[in-house]
């Protein structure tokens, strides 16, 4: 969430005079070590000064979304070089810091001062807690309660101290007892001294343009940025005609660098008797508004430099009602450590050099910016940069190297403070812990608010009464008595009374305005037209869109009875229906339909006291092109009607002629794609024919050649054999058993020469059996002679092949089948090829089993109407899914080597699904049977 704009012009118009208020503390200090001389101190402070306020007003109007102000621009303008950029603005967060420790024990020791002729003794520690405490106790409430409380004291404090410089002057150049305008002499001021006391003042004459950190959440912005204008425009009447007067009249002996002491003998020329509680006013104002100011402004950097990416994103948290709550505690934090510390002329030393950094880097950031729009003079921001780097190591030194190394390491101990943040694991660290809390629901506002007010109040006045009657005491029993304790007392009792409210009564008129700032807005927003009556039906108030409607002015209704405007209604509320519609007739215009809704605000049982309460509210909505609307579409409605129904009938007709033509086409589809496959397995058949044929031709001849001659060079081995065995007398047995052993292994090789070649000759067979049935025709064909025809070939293969084979052949043919239109030498190959395999697996079980299983052959038709069912089934061994699943893919078998191609069942399948458009299908359980399932359509599509 961004910071909201909630502070009007004025109240950010009394931060700009901060600065101005903050000359009275530092003044007499200064006075007091120059005298005449510091008037040369003041006026380069001075023209810098408006110089400045310029300036940064034009950074403001090119950069009006920002807040923080003059540190913020000025890292703007070094977001080349970042780190020095943060390091700046965190000298001028630093420098605004030491405004709250040092204003509290500045404040507490005037007040123990006070106490002391009374003999009251006052808590030190405690009192200086307290006073930093309660700035943030109201800071965390909200910046808009601050900023009015500033408001209030800023404007008599400004108005005094602009009173004191006007009259002052006015005193010494008309009154005959003035000393004279100008000093009659004074000493000559050194370098030294001068960078000494003018690293001083620049803390008060810079400090003109602290409206500039409110820029950002100002509801009118470029009124907050003209205000610098004004206070540019101040800062010569109250900076050099105040010291000019501080001169000219505070030349008492023994008045030192005492503050109230300088300001008192200054004034009482002029102001006589009253000059002490006006200084003390004055004073004490000047503390309080610094820290009001200190706690406004300083979170706002951190949120801004937190937003361009230099610090920890826990800084831009801020909560609905505009509090940088991360960003406050971080400076109470560093507050409470300035307060342990208490020494205050060190504090002022340290912060002042962070001060005088922030400003040097303003000014080098301008130089390295010229010629850009938002730069005004960059040749005197050089000009000030490096009088502003003589006065900081001449200046700084002459107040100590330790303050001034102090000073210029601050900053980055923030730095690697923040660096920490980042890593650290602690939730407050982060952002998401802060933004959990204030999305948290907020609390329920105190139902008996008036109780807690009443508490309060007696608490307040209690309090107040009881310290005035002590106070009374004290002051009875001292003969002569400073009331000035009692102006310090007010200021505090007023930021006190304050911080109260803040977290008491404040919350709920908070709440309680935002309600009604939400029901007003809604009230006018509201698209409808919104009225409320009096109990009697009178027209008390109505919002714009009612204006609208009736064509009048909220004033020309007011007072009206709203039945004169709708005269459908009655002319009591009590007999008005809660919802109903009327008619409006306006003048020159057409009637209006207006529906009505009337609800009570209050209860209708409301007592005869409380009847001038009762109220009613009326919201009226123009329905009246709704109506036309509705009137429009049922004369529409009636008319699409009878269209429709012509339009149905036109229809019917039309989809019932375009599903004939879409079975027709889908017909003629199927029968296309039928012939495109049939000729693709033809044409794959054709192909692997010719290929198969002419592999098959050209092996075998040199394959016959080789069976042959393996068979002869056997024989001749044999013979050879036989006749060394004739000749075994003349060899030596060595020679005779060496010989005998080679011709053995010669015959082995050859006889496994000849097992193969016979192997790769059936191969061949099987090609050749492929190849010649690519001239098949179509037939009407009876397919169960077709089958038995080919049970009995493949059974009598078999036997040929193996003596020992036997099967038992169960067959149940259906005779209503009749003729099958197929290629009878095609399916004659499939039907050979799955008996095959089915007599293999059967009688393979059989080897394996022994005379315990009975091979079985099931070979069973069936008429499906336009469809034929084949079911050929064995009981072997079965297949498990893995060999189900590769059962059609090409050179897949799961025979021995030599005993199997793999091309039976690859090439079954084409014939019976491409081919002949069926279906092959295989069921199956491991060691128990294997049975395929062909089914053919009786007819073929071959159009």
């Amino acid at each position: 969430m961004r910071l909201q704009r909630t502070l009007t012009p004025l109240e950010t118009w009394g931060f700009g005079l901060t600065g101005h208020v903050i000359w009275p503390s530092i003044a007499p200090a200064i006075h007091a070590a120059l005298g005449p001389n510091a008037v040369f101190v003041w006026l380069p402070g001075a023209i810098v000064g408006i110089l400045l306020n310029l300036q940064v007003k034009r950074l403001g109007e090119n950069w009006p979304e920002m807040a923080g102000g003059t540190p913020n621009y000025a890292a703007r303008l070094l977001k080349s070089s970042p780190g020095l950029a943060r390091y700046a603005a965190l000298g001028y967060y630093i420098s605004w810091i030491s405004n709250v420790p040092v204003a509290a024990i500045i404040l507490t020791k005037l007040i123990q001062r006070n106490l002391e002729p009374l003999g009251v003794a006052c808590p030190d520690t405690l009192m200086k807690i307290g006073f930093v405490a309660v700035v943030f106790i109201v800071a965390f409430s909200g910046t808009r309660a601050l900023s009015i409380l500033h408001l209030c004291f800023v404007i008599p404090a400004f108005g005094l101290l602009l009173l004191f410089c006007l009259q002052g002057l006015g005193w010494l150049a008309f009154s005959p007892s003035s000393p004279g305008f100008f000093p009659s002499s004074s000493s000559p001021l050194t370098f030294v001294e001068w960078a000494k006391w003018f690293f001083f003042v620049t803390y008060a004459t810079y400090a003109g343009e602290t409206a500039s950190s409110f820029v950002g959440d100002s509801k009118r912005p470029a009124e907050t940025l003209r205000f610098l204008t004004v206070a540019a425009w101040l800062i010569p009447p109250v900076f050099l005609g105040g010291s000019w007067v501080l001169m000219r009249l505070a030349t008492e002996p023994g008045l030192g660098e005492d503050t109230f002491l300088n300001l008192l003998a200054a004034s009482k020329p002029f102001w006589g008797k009253s000059a002490s509680s006006t200084v003390t006013f004055l004073l004490s104002a000047s503390f309080l508004l610094s820290c009001a100011t200190a706690v406004s402004n300083c979170p706002r950097i951190l949120y801004q430099l937190s937003l361009d990416g230099h610090l920890s994103s826990v800084f831009a948290v801020v909560s609905r009602r505009g509090v940088l709550g991360p960003a406050l505690v971080f400076t109470l934090c560093l507050n409470l450590i300035c307060l342990i510390w208490g020494n205050v002329s060190q504090i002022v030393a340290i912060t002042n050099t962070c001060w005088l950094v922030s400003f040097m880097a303003l000014h080098l950031g301008l130089w390295l910016r010229r010629g850009r729009p938002e730069v005004r003079w960059p040749w005197l921001s050089l000009g000030f940069f490096l009088v502003e780097v003589a006065v900081l190591f001449v200046g700084g030194f002459a107040w100590g190297w330790k303050n001034f190394l102090t000073g210029f390491l601050f900053p980055l101990a923030i730095l690697a403070a923040d660096a920490a943040m980042r890593r650290l694991p602690f939730a407050p660290f982060h952002a998401a812990w802060w933004i959990q809390g204030y999305r948290q629901r907020p609390k329920k506002p105190i139902e008996d608010f008036v109780a807690l007010q009443v508490t309060v109040l007696i608490l307040l006045v209690c309090s107040a009464v009881t310290a005035g009657w002590v106070l009374g005491l004290k002051f009875n029993a001292v003969p002569s008595v400073n009331y000035n304790l009692l102006l310090v007392l007010i200021h505090g009792v007023a930021f006190v009374g304050v911080a109260i409210a803040c977290w008491t009564s404040l919350p709920q008129v908070v709440s309680m305005d935002e309600a009604r700032e939400a029901a007003e807005q809604l009230f006018k927003i509201a698209l409808d037209a919104i009225a409320v009556l009096d109990e009697n039906g009178m027209i008390r108030q109505v919002n714009p869109a009612a204006e609208r409607l009736f064509g009048v002015s909220a004033g020309q209704l007011a007072g009206r009875h709203l039945n004169q405007l709708l005269p459908g209604l009655a002319n009591q509320p009590d007999e008005w229906p809660g919802r109903c519609e009327q008619t409006l007739n306006p003048h020159g215009s057409n009637p209006l339909v207006l529906e009505v809704a009337i609800s009570d605000r209050f209860s209708q049982n409301a007592s005869e006291t409380n009847r001038d309460l009762q109220e009613y509210v009326v919201i009226l909505r123009d329905i009246t092109e709704r109506v036309r609307a509705q009137e429009a579409l049922q004369k529409a409605n009636e008319q699409l009607e009878i269209k429709v129904e012509e339009r149905t009938s036109e229809l019917r007709q039309t989809v019932e002629q375009l599903q004939v033509e879409i079975t027709e086409r889908r017909r003629v589809e199927e029968n296309l794609r039928a012939m495109q496959n049939q000729i693709i397995v033809q044409e794959k058949l054709a192909s692997l024919g010719s290929l198969t044929a002419g592999i098959a031709h050209e092996i075998r001849n040199p394959l016959n050649f080789v069976n042959n001659f393996s068979e002869l060079s056997a024989e001749l081995a044999q013979e050879l054999f036989e006749e060394i065995e004739n000749q075994a007398d003349r060899l030596d047995t060595e020679t005779s058993e060496l010989i005998a052993d080679i011709l053995n292994d010669l015959k082995q090789n050859l006889q496994k020469i000849n097992h193969h070649g016979q192997r790769a000759d059936r191969i061949v067979s099987n090609m050749l059996l492929h190849s010649r049935g690519k001239s098949g025709q179509w037939e009407a064909t009876d397919i169960n002679s077709l089958l038995a025809e080919y049970v009995n070939l493949a059974y009598h293969g078999m036997r040929a092949k193996e003596a020992s084979f036997n099967i038992t052949i169960e067959t149940g043919c259906d005779e209503s089948i009749g003729s099958v239109e197929v290629v009878p030498q095609d399916m004659g190959r499939v039907f050979l090829n799955i008996i095959n395999n089915a007599c293999y697996a059967a009688h393979k079980r059989k080897e394996e089993m022994g005379g315990g299983f009975s091979p079985l052959l099931s070979v069973r038709t069936k008429n499906l109407g336009d469809r034929v069912e084949i079911r050929i089934r064995d009981n072997g061994s079965g297949m498990t899914p893995e060999v189900r699943d590769k059962l059609f893919t090409p050179f897949f078998t799961t025979k021995p080597a030599g005993e199997g191609t793999g091309l039976g069942l690859s090439i079954s399948h084409d014939i019976v699904v491409q081919q002949h458009r069926g279906e092959l299908n295989v069921e199956t359980e491991a060691g128990s049977y294997a049975e395929f399932i062909i089914i053919l359509p009786k007819k073929q599509a071959r159009e």
